[in-house]
């Protein structure tokens, strides 16, 4: 009797579900968020799709599905979603944003990243990627004063970031500005105690203070000796 009691249940459960044909767009979208949440960028780029098919003219889909395919390596692919995005609303900060981490992260066409951080950030001065994005991208191509704005800019934005002030971080160690650096990884690592990235940022930081410590020692007791 459980035994029946149980498949019954089980059958109940089976058939609330809608034929193949019923299924909505919503549905399609909900199976897809739930891929990428786990990492499977492919399943959720399919899932993307058939949601699509559905609702062909729905922006957060087209970005959902190019923010998958971009974590595939598939950037061209996924700047094709966002240029869709971009045909339906040419002011979505979001798909420029987006758009300009394809570009810089995925492609290393910095200059051409940075237009659409630009453009972006038109649209919402306080578009904390695009600060970040266009950062980076400033700073990949050795801009490090600029990128440095920007990156101070991320962290006012959202001071309580870890890899806002992390990022930060990497431009001041990369100006030679030790102690700024330090202060900012030690902020990443106050935010976040695990931070791994920042904390091996801040042992390469100390490294380098240490050496140029015994580098002036040297310069001292040479002018010291030849005086």
């Amino acid at each position: 009797m459980k035994l029946a009691i149980i498949i019954i249940a089980m059958l109940g459960a089976f058939c609330i579900l809608p034929a193949l044909g019923e299924y909505t767009a919503d549905y399609w979208a909900g199976q897809a968020d739930r891929e990428f949440f786990l990492g499977s960028y492919e399943k959720a780029a399919a899932n993307y799709d058939k949601a699509l098919e559905l609702d062909p003219s729905n922006i957060v889909l087209l970005n959902n599905k190019g923010r998958a395919l971009a974590n595939l390596g598939r950037f061209d692919d996924a700047i094709a979603c966002f240029n869709r995005t971009l045909e339906i609303n040419t002011s979505n900060d979001e798909a420029l944003t987006l758009k300009g981490i394809a570009l810089s992260q995925g492609l290393k066409r910095y200059n051409e990243a940075t237009i659409y951080f630009d453009l972006a950030l038109m649209q919402n001065p306080s578009n904390f990627d695009a600060w970040t994005g266009k950062g980076m991208a400033l700073a990949s191509y050795g801009s490090l004063e600029d990128a440095l704005g920007c990156l101070e800019q991320a962290t006012k934005l959202k001071p309580q970031d870890p890899a806002a002030w992390n990022n930060k971080g990497v431009v001041l160690r990369e100006m030679g500005s030790y102690q700024q650096a330090l202060n900012s990884f030690n902020r990443a690592l106050e935010l976040d105690p695990t931070y791994e990235v920042a904390s091996q940022n801040k042992e390469y930081t100390l490294q380098d203070m240490s050496q140029v410590n015994d580098l002036n020692i040297d310069t001292s007791q040479e002018t010291s000796y030849y005086r």
